[in-house]
Formats: C-alpha cells, sequence, structure tokens
C-alpha cells in the first residue's frame, strides 16, 4: 500500500472514530436529561447506552467508508474496534476503575463485529452519483 493510500485510510478510520465518539456525547448529555428529567430506570439507561453505542459505530463507519466505499469489512472493524478501546480508555481515566477483562472484549468484540458489518453494507451501497454531487455544489 502506497504511503498515501495508508494516510487517506488513516484519515478516514479517525474521521470515524472522532464522529462517533462526538455522537455518543451527544448522545450522552441527551439521555442524562432523560434521567434528570423523567427518572428513567436502570434498565432502560442500560438498553439506550447500547442502542447508541450502535448508532455511534454506524454513523462512524458511515463517515470512514463512505457508500460504495472500498475495503469497508476491515475499515469497518478498526474503526468500531477503535471507537470501543477509545471509549472505554475514556470512561477508565475519567473513573479511575478498569471494566473486567470479559466485559472489555465482549465490547471490543461487538464493535469489531458490528463495525465490521455497518461497513461491508455501507460499501455496498451505491456510491453517489457525480452528476448529484455537481448539482449540489452549484446549487
Amino acid at each position: 500500500m502506497a504511503p498515501q493510500s495508508r494516510g487517506r485510510t488513516l484519515w478516514s478510520i479517525l474521521k470515524g472514530i472522532v464522529l462517533a465518539l462526538a455522537a455518543t456525547l451527544v448522545a450522552m448529555a441527551g439521555l442524562a436529561l432523560l434521567v434528570v428529567r423523567f427518572g428513567l430506570s436502570d434498565g432502560a439507561l442500560t438498553a439506550l447506552n447500547q442502542l447508541t453505542k450502535v448508532a455511534a459505530i454506524f454513523l462512524g463507519v458511515w463517515a470512514a467508508v463512505g457508500r460504495g466505499g472500498q475495503r469497508g469489512f476491515a475499515l469497518g472493524a478498526v474503526t468500531g474496534l477503535g471507537y470501543m478501546a477509545l471509549g472505554y480508555a475514556l470512561v477508565c481515566l475519567l473513573d479511575g476503575q478498569m471494566a473486567p477483562a470479559g466485559v472489555l472484549a465482549a465490547e471490543f468484540g461487538m464493535g469489531a463485529g458490528l463495525g465490521a458489518l455497518s461497513g461491508a453494507l455501507t460499501a455496498n451501497l451505491p456510491a453517489p452519483s457525480k452528476k448529484r454531487r455537481g448539482a449540489a455544489k452549484a446549487a
């Protein structure tokens, strides 16, 4: 792989991870508001937290791979794994505690698997046509 291609690939992954983390922060602020306003139960909060992770991974992979992109499975897996690893690293830094190894393995596996699936789906969507992109820029 050429150095220029590696740089683009790393940039795509980084862009996807940062977007996923930003979306998670926004969603967490919304969840905190729901807890304060409506007193969500722990079970509901856990379910919404998992849905937030799924949506954030998909959004990050969408940004990293793009419709009709190349290497969707691999880029998606790395993006999902990176999102989960950085997310848990931030939580551990803030909380001062490390999650059990089994939980980390399951979460990292979920991130990589969901990212790979999202990447494969995103890469197999039709690429945006140049005609539409040109019309959008002209408007």
